[in-house]
């Protein structure tokens, strides 16, 4: 392994500056997303990077370890410089860092020291950012001790091993060697900054695969962490569980995060939502170009809601309110937006973007863009299900379902219906046979940033509203109508009244006087020549009634001879010493018919105003046909909806019989004043009110009995679903208890399989030992016995005379023993051996240390 020159480097900073510039970083999870970065970032294009908790020489550590491209000293003191970064866009992943200054801020802002491990397959290096060490040394300015050959750089060295948690180089070496693989890098940093109860910032132990931010007391005395700008909201997992942000700070994650030993479930956001839609930005500062913002439901939980703004594939806001979640009204409940704002520029932590002009009207025009999708989105589900659960409150799975692939890092869409997924996925499951192999590129997204994916339906209709009535909006200088100044009588509706859905209704004026009597008002004669006007006005829309109610001498009223059939609706006049015109809602098609001194006089009128202005009286009668022609097309509406109305108030009559009170035709008549009642038909004014507010607690009483009924049907009708709801529960917990019995089996046998695999590997391990010393024994066999023969003369010689008893039973041993020999190594030919010599004794002596030397071993 090559070596590189040793560099200490020496920067004209103050070192406090070091402490200063990690404030910027107000949130902890900050400045561990920058060291996430310079692992993601493409120089380095680390598949995989780990974060843990450690501890060493009894002081608690953070430890950041990947396997990206590493780095030489050169490299490592550019990133251990300041206002230095020369990151460039490769292989379409694009940087994002700007400033060069993440590592130290960050590195900083967790805690007083750092030392950084890095081997890029020629070189391994080693440098030291220490706080601890500028304040021992009471250095002038910022020093950063970096060794790559210890022989060539002893300062540096004797530095990192003095200030360092590693006296020594085999530690140092230790370290380096925890780099899985050639290339890598591995931070630590210690002397975590802690509160004022000398605890650390993070919490380890309530989740000991999570590091999260502790929770403190509020006002309230309830325990929680908000960050600043939230405190009007529900908190996100987000804002304190670093597993929770790291699965949302990438757009498209390309690197695998594992954070204390488990992976952390990455997700594609603008794929996770429910109802998804596109819509397009088009900002005037962009010369024409056009950015996506997704907007979709919260599947998880729909009180974190709000745009998440991102810059360069990293996450910069999350669920940033506008529109019309900034007002306490529930709208835009759970609706999440997605936004990449590379034309915005963020602030030095990556938290947020800098105020501008640019900033402003991006949030803007995200707020009328969300206001659109919410109320589309509402009168879609109102449409569909009138009386089910707001939109917000469905429950909702994903429109899609994405996974990511552990070997290659592609995201692969799946079908509908897989929800269980393993630890580990591979192309190789992938149920698509075109995208079953890691070298298939990933499946291109839907590119079209032209068109949004939705029709505003509900924005078009409300154009369509605004442009009609300021079509029908008339000019307020015009004469005013003779029957402006005529006094309408006080009136109730007739008939019954049914709450429509979707809280929509009409906003009804009828000014008809109820007389509630057995025997009605006496009708004036057909002959007697009493002038009866009537106005007619279709009552529909509150606007529409302004429009044909105006004063500009249009010929809205009528005067109508009835005829001898008619029924009139009457009212006593007895006070008012004038003509009073009775207003009269029709709901049915009536001919106007006008007088011809009225008409003659409206003439008059009109010819006047043309002389004056003869372009506002065309314009008058253009506005006059619209008014017809819409007059024409809220009649045929009235009919439908009157259909509908009698539909309603048959089915309310015959659940209602035994309460309900048939009237008499309730009828009003208008007289002229000079014309005399016979007095024994007069109604006092107190009989009137006292029938009218009979009449108003009978209506009152009748809508009670129907929302009673409403709310006992809608009562039945919940409980069957509930019932149905807890059934499919219930089989479902069933269904996934088998399943992790099942996992549980699996996972044993598994390991049972493992067990005797090791086991077997053992004993053909030692299989291969026997055969081995089987050999070296057969091999040993010839040379012994040779050995015998040669040395028998001289045994024979040197040999003790034993007696002829003794001899015997030696030689009868001998035999035995050779016997038992023979079943130990079959080619021992017994007929050879000689049993008056030691041949059998010196064979016995070299078996016993074979089999000595192999249970020793």
């Amino acid at each position: 392994m090559q070596t590189n020159v040793i560099v200490c480097g020496l920067f004209q900073l103050c070192p406090k500056f070091l402490h200063t510039n990690s404030t910027s970083h107000t949130w902890p999870f900050s400045a561990i997303a920058e060291l996430i970065d310079n692992a993601y970032d493409p120089d380095v294009s680390a598949k995989q990077i780990w974060i843990d908790k450690t501890v060493i020489n009894d002081t608690i550590c953070l430890t950041f370890t990947d396997n990206g491209n590493g780095m030489n000293s050169e490299k490592l003191h550019k990133m251990l410089s300041f206002g230095f970064s020369e990151k460039s866009v490769m292989n379409g992943r694009v940087p994002v860092g700007l400033y060069g200054n993440g590592f130290k801020s960050g590195s900083m802002r967790l805690g007083k020291d750092a030392i950084v491990f890095t081997k890029n397959g020629e070189t391994m290096s080693v440098g030291l950012l220490s706080q601890t060490f500028l304040e021992v040394t009471k250095a002038e300015h910022v020093m950063v001790p970096i060794i790559s050959d210890p022989a060539e750089s002893k300062s540096s060295l004797k530095a990192i091993l003095t200030y360092s948690l590693f006296s020594t180089e085999e530690k140092l070496l230790a370290e380096l060697d925890a780099i899985i693989g050639k290339k890598g890098t591995r931070i630590i940093i210690w002397n975590l900054r802690r509160d004022k109860n000398e605890k650390t910032e993070f919490d380890f132990d309530k989740d000991k695969y999570d590091i999260r931010i502790p929770e403190d007391l509020d006002e309230t005395g309830k325990r929680g962490y908000k960050k600043q700008e939230r405190l009007d909201q529900i908190v996100p997992e987000s804002d304190y569980s670093l597993r929770a942000y790291c699965s949302i700070l990438y757009l498209k994650p390309a690197t695998q995060i594992i954070l204390r030993g488990q992976k952390v479930k990455t997700q594609l956001v603008s794929k996770s939502l429910a109802f998804i839609e596109s819509d397009i930005y088009r900002p005037k500062f962009l010369n024409g170009k056009m950015v996506r913002i997704t907007f979709g439901f919260n599947c998880r939980n729909k009180d974190h809601y709000g745009i998440m703004m991102y810059h360069k594939n990293r996450l910069i806001k999350a669920y940033e309110r506008v529109g019309c979640q900034l007002k306490a009204n529930n709208m835009g409940v759970g609706v999440v937006g997605i936004i990449e704002c590379n034309f915005l520029k963020p602030t030095h932590n990556k938290q947020d973007f800098d105020y501008t002009n640019e900033y402003r009207l991006t949030i803007a025009a995200l707020g009328e863009k969300l206001n659109d999708y919410w109320n589309e989105m509402k009168t879609k589900a109102n449409g569909e299900y009138p009386l089910a659960l707001p939109v917000e409150e469905i429950q909702k799975q994903p429109d899609q379902t994405w996974v990511q692939c552990d070997s290659c890092l592609k995201w692969r869409k799946l079908p509908d219906g897989i929800e269980h997924l393993p630890e580990k996925w591979f192309c190789s499951l992938n149920p698509d046979p075109q995208f079953r192999n890691c070298n298939v590129p990933e499946e291109p997204e839907d590119d079209d940033l032209i068109h949004p994916t939705y029709e505003k339906t509900y924005k078009k209709k409300e154009i369509t509203r605004g442009e009609n009535t300021t079509a029908h909006q008339l000019p307020t200088d015009t004469q005013p109508n003779p029957s402006s100044n005529l006094t309408p009588a006080c009136v109730t509706p007739v008939s019954l009244k049914t709450p429509r859905l979707n809280d929509k209704t009409f906003n009804n004026h009828d000014d008809d006087v109820i007389i509630l009597e057995e025997s009605s008002t006496p009708k004036p004669s057909a002959d007697s020549d009493i002038p009866v006007v009537k106005t007619e006005c279709i009552n529909l829309d509150q606007e529409v009634k302004q429009k044909e109610n105006c004063d500009i001498g249009e010929p809205c009223s009528a005067s109508t001879s009835e005829s001898k059939g008619e029924q009139l609706t009457s009212s006593t006049q007895t006070e008012l010493p004038k003509l009073v015109v009775k207003k009269e809602e029709v709901e049915d098609d009536i001919a106007i018919q006008v007088p011809n001194a009225e008409v003659e006089t409206k003439e008059h009128k009109v010819n006047a105003v043309s002389e004056t202005s003869v372009g506002l009286g065309n314009e008058l009668k253009n506005q006059l046909q619209l008014l017809s022609k819409e007059k024409e097309m809220y009649q045929n509406k009235c009919e439908v909806l009157t259909k509908q109305v009698e539909t309603l108030e048959q089915r309310i009559f015959e659940l209602n019989n035994k309460y309900v009170k048939k009237e008499m035709c309730h009828q009003s008549t208008e007289t002229v004043p000079s014309f005399k009642e016979e007095s024994g038909c007069e109604r006092s004014l107190s009989e009137v009110t006292i029938r009218y507010e009979q009449a108003l607690e009978e209506i009152a009483k009748l809508k009670e009995q129907c929302s009673t009924l409403q709310n006992l049907k809608t009562g039945c009708s919940d409980s069957e679903n509930r019932s149905e709801v807890d059934e499919i529960a219930v089989q479902l917990d069933d269904v996934f208890r088998q399943l992790d019995k099942c996992s549980i089996e699996r996972d044993r046998y598994k390991s049972e399989v493992e067990l005797l695999e090791v086991e077997k590997n053992q004993f053909a391990c030692q299989c291969e030992e026997l055969k081995a010393e089987i050999a070296q024994l057969k091999a040993s066999i010839p040379q012994a016995v040779a050995r015998a023969n040669d040395s028998t003369t001289s045994n024979v010689e040197d040999s003790v005379n034993f007696s002829d008893g003794e001899s015997l039973k030696l030689r009868s041993l001998r035999v035995n023993v050779g016997q038992l020999l023979a079943t130990i190594m079959p080619d021992l030919d017994l007929q050879q051996v000689n049993y008056d010599i030691d041949v059998v004794d010196e064979i016995l002596g070299q078996v016993v240390e074979q089999m000595h030397e192999i249970s020793s071993t």
